[in-house]
This record gives C-alpha cells, structure tokens and sequence, in this order.
C-alpha cells in the first residue's frame, strides 16, 4: 500500500526552538510558574500546542479540569506530585502523564529544587494566550481566588480546589 503524502498541513518546514526562548524568540518570563510556546497553534492549525515549563520548588496550581483539552506533561527535572480524578502520582524525570478532558486534576512541583516539564494540550483552543497571562500573574493575583477563577474560565476550565496544601511533598 503507497502512502498519499499529507497535504493539508500548514507547516512545510521543520520548527527549532532554542532553549530558553518562545517559539517566537522571546526570552522566559520572570512570574512563579515560566511558561513558554514551543510549538504554537498557529504551527498546527489548532490541533495542539506544547509549552515548556520552569518551576519553582513548592509550587502548584489549583484543582481544575478542562472542557475540551487533554493535558499531557513530561517531566524533564525535578519531582512532582500530580492529582488526577483523586489518586496520587509522583512523577520523576522520564516520566509523563496524561490528564483526560473533564478530569479534574492538579499539581505541585516536590523538593527543594526548581523542576522542568513540557506539557502538551489538544486541541489548543487558546492556551498560549492563558499561558502567556498566567506567567505574568503577580504574587497577589495568584493569591486572589476570584481572579484565577475568572481567568481559568475564560479559557474554557472550571477551578474546583486549592493547590496541593504543604504537607505534600
């Protein structure tokens, strides 16, 4: 059987990134959580996005779920704690997980030391731009529950907890 050659894809090139830049070439952010397209939507009609992540030791984000999206992460450095639909996973480096559309599901980075992990989401459906807002959040606005709430919302996702508490480690 020959394979027809797919022709409807928007890209017709390779896409390199460097490290420690967006896919646009814009330096990492300076927020708790730094976040930062490596493939953008733009480079896959929408299909998925990847972003990679720098992580501060001790930090998490809320218990939510997306509508519409799987999220996956790969953990390149450092220890995490996931939740996903009530059970627990650690996850080391190598390791990844997937957390299904209409899970609810959180995490929070273990350890002393800062951690590294890419994460996947299909379809993108705007989450560079929740990303790129988020990663600019100031420690009062993370703070602020009814902000985040707001945010997550408008991009589709319903908070439905706090962060992982601090005896998670």
């Amino acid at each position: 059987m020959t394979r027809q050659p797919v022709t409807n894809l928007p890209l017709r090139r390779a896409i390199v990134v460097a490290s420690g830049v967006s896919r646009w070439g814009a330096p990492t952010t300076t927020s708790a959580e730094r976040v930062w397209t490596k493939v953008s939507q733009e480079d896959t009609a929408g299909q998925w996005s990847m972003f990679e992540s720098l992580v501060p030791a001790g930090f998490g984000v809320p218990l939510h779920r997306h509508f519409d999206q799987e999220e996956w992460f790969w953990i390149l450095e450092g220890h995490f704690i996931f939740e996903v639909a009530g059970e627990m996973h650690r996850l080391e480096p190598g390791t990844c997980l997937l957390a299904p559309r209409q899970i609810p599901h959180r995490w929070k980075k273990t350890g002393e030391a800062d951690g590294r992990m890419l994460i996947l989401v299909q379809p993108s459906s705007g989450m560079e731009a929740f990303f790129d807002r988020f990663a600019r959040l100031t420690p009062d606005q993370l703070q602020d529950p009814a902000f985040v709430n707001v945010m997550f919302a408008e991009c589709n996702m319903e908070v439905m907890g706090p962060p992982l508490d601090d005896s998670v480690r």
